[in-house]
């Protein structure tokens, strides 16, 4: 009863909704028979930007692949994604930028403008799309942590998820 009553309550909010990858769309739930039109994988890379000192930053590259027959539209907007980063003590702590994408303000935190590109991928293609994991997150302590990314299928309006990487962030040389 306490589930048909949420369903209700967030169909009936949803077509007046502040916009794309608020916490209720978020919750919208698409029937069973429905299948996503594209599959997501991710690798890992550590790519150094600055020497010296070397600065490996970590990258998760993601793939997306149409899987149906018709062309599916892949904003480039941050919100079309969701990063998902855990340590050994449980998730790592969210960047501002993070935050702001995801609609959890704190103090200081500022609204990052919507909207962005498009990309159209055929059937049958893919598009490879790289995340500097230290944008979303603060890897300063040094440990194991995993990744994964979901991505929204636009045409179904499911959440896709990666497979988990993990990877280690070491201390800094001095």
């Amino acid at each position: 009863m306490i589930r048909f009553h949420a369903l209700i309550l967030s169909f009936a909010i949803t077509p007046l909704g502040a916009g794309r990858g608020t916490p209720l769309e978020a919750q919208t739930k698409t029937p069973a028979s429905q299948s996503a039109s594209i599959s997501v994988s991710l690798s890992f890379k550590r790519m150094s930007l600055r020497d010296p000192p070397p600065d490996p930053r970590p990258w998760a590259i993601v793939t997306v692949k149409n899987i149906g027959n018709r062309n599916v539209a892949l904003g480039t907007d941050m919100r079309d994604y969701r990063v998902h980063v855990e340590g050994e003590k449980g998730e790592a702590p969210k960047t501002s930028f993070h935050r702001s994408i995801r609609g959890e303000f704190q103090p200081g935190d500022t609204d990052l403008a919507g909207g962005g590109v498009v990309d159209d991928i055929p059937p049958g293609e893919s598009d490879i799309h790289k995340f500097d994991l230290t944008k979303f997150y603060d890897l300063k302590v040094p440990g194991k942590y995993t990744v994964y990314v979901e991505v929204q299928d636009e045409l179904t309006n499911i959440w896709v998820r990666t497979n988990t990487v993990q990877f280690t962030m070491q201390a800094p040389n001095r």
